[in-house]
């Protein structure tokens, strides 16, 4: 399954990232963030395994999908600024099962828990895989305005990500 996570006034951004995918998905729109989405769907579904992407993606080669649903596990898209970076990746019930699943209350706080929610994460997962190394902010060469906000963009040959926040100190650490 593939869930992408929005916000209530990103309509074009959503638009863009469906345009982009002829699979089925699941999308969930509300102002909790990326974990509020993915405390849902382990809450609401009865989901084993699935894919969490931000509607600021575009899917380039939706071999993608193929590549990293045949492998087994939970596998982060990237691992900058730490492993499931922007929380993109593949996430197993097993191991969320394991670990809470806190619910940001700022943006500043789903940067934080960027890094040490997913952290707890890949404790609890033990052998996650990174699927892009290359898929980071110091391998962008562009920044560009798309719906009138500024982004760094990170992109290889499966994916486009048009990141919003980028290079900013936890504000946990």
């Amino acid at each position: 399954m593939i869930i992408i996570g929005t916000t209530p006034g990103r309509e074009e951004w959503l638009s863009q990232c469906l345009k982009s995918i002829t699979k089925s998905v699941l999308v969930l729109s509300d102002f909790t963030y990326e974990l509020g989405k993915i405390n849902w769907v382990f809450n609401n579904t009865k989901i084993d395994r699935f894919m969490f992407l931000q509607d600021s993606v575009v899917v380039k080669d939706e071999k993608l999908f193929d590549l990293l649903y045949n492998d087994k596990g939970s596998i982060a898209l990237t691992n900058d600024p730490s492993m499931f970076g922007m929380y993109m990746g593949i996430y197993e019930r097993v191991h969320l099962s394991k670990i809470e699943i806190p619910i940001p209350k700022s943006k500043s706080e789903a940067i934080g828990y960027e890094i040490s929610w997913t952290k707890n994460y890949c404790q609890a997962a033990k052998n996650v895989r990174v699927a892009f190394s290359d898929f980071t902010d110091s391998k962008s060469k562009r920044k560009e305005t798309v719906f009138g906000r500024l982004n760094l963009v990170i992109e290889n040959d499966f994916l486009i990500k048009y990141k919003g926040n980028w290079g900013q100190k936890s504000p946990l650490d």
